[in-house]
C-alpha cells in the first residue's frame, strides 16, 4: 500500500539535517513524499558573500529543490 508522507519544516535544509534518510527510504519503497517549508530561509545566518546580493532565499530554495530530488520527494 502506497502512502503520502508530508514533511513540514520551518526552513530549507531542515529536511536534509533532520529526516532525509527516512524520507528517502519512504520514497524508495514507493510512497509519495511531499516537502512543505514555511520560509525561504532569506533571513537565516550565512556568510557575507551569500547574503550581500539579497539572493539568499533563492539560493536556499534551489538547495531545497536539489535536496528534494535527491530524496525522491
Amino acid at each position: 500500500m502506497s502512502r503520502t508522507i508530508v514533511a513540514v519544516n520551518a526552513h530549507p535544509d531542515d529536511e536534509a539535517l533532520l529526516m532525509s534518510g527516512t524520507l528517502a527510504r519512504a520514497a524508495a519503497r514507493g510512497d509519495r513524499v511531499v516537502l512543505a517549508v514555511a520560509t525561504d530561509g532569506a533571513l537565516g545566518e550565512a556568510a557575507g558573500e551569500l547574503t550581500g546580493d539579497g539572493l539568499l532565499g533563492k539560493r536556499r530554495l534551489a538547495e531545497l529543490n536539489a535536496s528534494a530530488a535527491a530524496i525522491g520527494a
